[in-house]
């Protein structure tokens, strides 16, 4: 490109420059006739027909049956824990403390507002922490919140 030709950047270059590609050439074009396993080896690739796995073949690997239990398994213990935030508020509003003072008032106030956030700060820290570790560690995290963080005060208002 010269500097006495404005336009030199608004062009599609030359057919002597190495970026160049014609738009009118189909060599291109073959790379979609090939399947995921071709293209990654090149051209090369045994498919399903040649005998590989049928699992392999549609793109999927022997862990995505492992990180589908896992994310499931999340997504129900995230469940748990939305329904431990509602049962914290409706057990919250079972109770009433009327305190002699207003340092008290506003205490137990405070604890109940941290009884309701509990629960989702819980899943928050847990999916932080341990975003690198083992998925078995991140699950039995998450399981000792379900235990700790039961909403007592719905559960025992609902069977009193």
């Amino acid at each position: 490109m010269s500097s006495d030709r404005p336009d030199d950047a608004l062009s599609w270059g030359d057919e002597a420059d190495a970026s160049y590609v014609d738009p009118g050439r189909d060599d291109l074009d073959d790379l979609d006739d090939l399947d995921p396993d071709e293209r990654s080896a090149g051209g090369s690739g045994a498919g399903a027909e040649g005998g590989a796995d049928p699992a392999l073949a549609a793109g999927r690997t022997p862990g995505d049956r492992r990180r589908t239990a896992i994310t499931l398994a999340t997504g129900i213990l995230a469940g748990v824990y939305l329904m431990y935030s509602v049962g914290w508020i409706l057990g919250i509003q079972l109770l009433s403390l009327t305190g002699p003072t207003l340092l008290i008032e506003i205490m137990y106030q405070f604890g109940e507002f941290l009884a309701i956030i509990a629960s989702a700060l819980w899943f928050a820290t847990t999916i932080a922490l341990t975003r690198d570790g083992r998925p078995a560690a991140r699950l039995g995290w998450l399981a000792l919140g379900t235990l700790v963080l039961v909403p007592w005060p719905f559960l025992l208002g609902v069977l009193a």
